[in-house]
């Protein structure tokens, strides 16, 4: 049997390695339990946010992990885009352009539709369509389709996992003439930082991923805002965007400071998750 990968992390470790602080540690908060795990300690980015063979294809009796490589291929783009933002300032723009654009929300479509959770979402698309409404054909040589073929490809368990990357690659030619206004708004290192395995915010429940305004954490004391409105955010915008990404959270949260979980709970006792996202998104408007 070929020796291929089976760690595949729904959040790129590098990703997460933006959300350490000195000890380049985590400790990880489960919502389900509302527990810290092993009383606070920390772990490395390697541990969580991963599920055993995601990626992996069984053909026959081969296993291939292709999709692995493919996201862990544009991963390795994105950790010198984001570090690169990390490392510079408002002075300079972050050292972005309108150029880095489509591939800030390509990776943001790739982050949203990797994540454990839509995998249900994106079930429900493949039963609901034909496999040409899903962007894909069949064909014999002479050019016909193939649709007994097309049905059988489609309803195999193995493509879900493939539709997984290449919805956002059609994700990318919906939103092909889209414009994206952007803002990134930086925090203070102090502040703490916090990660979660939904960290993507949109103001609907069912977005038009490429082409709806969003706010994404690049890191922990950077924030992406994909949004007409690019200056006079409320200093106290972190902490609503963090609040929102512990609520939208699944399973697990990262966390640099296990009493910010607290202070969250507090803010989420006097607004709701839905109340939290209208206020954030009548900021950036």
């Amino acid at each position: 049997m070929n020796n291929i990968s089976w760690r595949h992390h729904y959040l790129p470790v590098f990703y997460l390695k933006g959300f350490t602080k000195d000890s380049e540690l985590i400790k990880i908060f489960n919502v389900q339990e509302k527990r810290f795990l092993k009383n606070g300690k920390e772990f490395s980015p390697e541990s969580f946010f991963f599920e055993k063979d995601a990626n992996t294809v069984v053909f026959g009796d081969k296993r291939n992990d292709y999709i692995e490589t493919s996201y862990a291929d544009f991963d390795n783009e994105m950790a010198i885009l984001i570090e690169k933002i990390s490392k510079s300032d408002y002075t300079t723009n972050y050292d972005v352009t309108d150029d880095d654009m489509p591939r800030m929300n390509h990776f943001v479509s790739l982050m949203y539709w990797r994540l454990p959770h839509r995998t249900n979402e994106l079930k429900k698309v493949i039963n609901k369509n034909d496999l040409s409404s899903l962007g894909l054909k069949i064909i014999n040589k002479s050019g016909e389709r193939q649709k007994a073929t097309e049905e059988a490809f489609k309803n195999n368990p193995e493509f879900v996992k493939s539709y997984k990357f290449y919805n956002s690659l059609m994700d990318s030619v919906r939103g092909y003439n889209c414009k994206t206004p952007y803002s990134i708004l930086e925090s203070h290192k102090n502040f703490p930082f916090l990660c979660s395995d939904s960290p993507v915010i949109f103001e609907s429940a069912n977005p038009k991923v490429y082409e709806d305004d969003y706010l994404f954490p690049l890191s922990g004391n950077r924030l992406f805002i994909k949004a007409n409105r690019t200056s006079d955010f409320p200093p106290y915008l972190r902490m609503l965007v963090d609040a929102v990404v512990y609520k939208q959270a699944q399973k697990y949260v990262s966390c640099t400071d296990e009493s910010y979980i607290q202070n969250l709970e507090t803010l989420l006792e006097k607004q709701n998750i839905d109340e939290l996202k209208a206020e954030i998104f009548n900021f950036i408007k």
